[in-house]
């Protein structure tokens, strides 16, 4: 059953980093990444592409499809709350 109201997958990244003792900065070098980038996706600003859920992987061990799941999942709860705007016609059969 999908989460009501699920986190940005940064909150989580944040408390790992926390757990893990290391800095923002410290992780960023790690990974490979600039401090901005990952300070980015820590505070909600980015997703988490591909291209990082693979470099979390391998740097802290939670798979890149995890990562991709928490982002998809924060995603389309972010879309519904904005589907009320959104302007749809029913796609119906068209008769000939």
């Amino acid at each position: 059953m999908p989460m009501k109201d699920p986190a940005h997958p940064g909150r989580l990244l944040k408390d790992d980093l926390e757990a893990l003792g290391w800095t923002v900065a410290e992780a960023a070098e790690a990974l490979g990444v600039t401090r901005q980038q990952l300070y980015r996706v820590i505070n909600g600003t980015s997703a988490v592409t591909p291209d990082m859920a693979i470099r979390l992987e391998k740097g802290i061990g939670s798979t890149a499809d995890t990562w991709l799941r928490m982002q998809a999942a924060y995603d389309l709860a972010q879309a519904r709350l904005r589907a009320a705007s959104l302007k749809v016609k029913k796609l119906a059969p068209r008769v000939a």
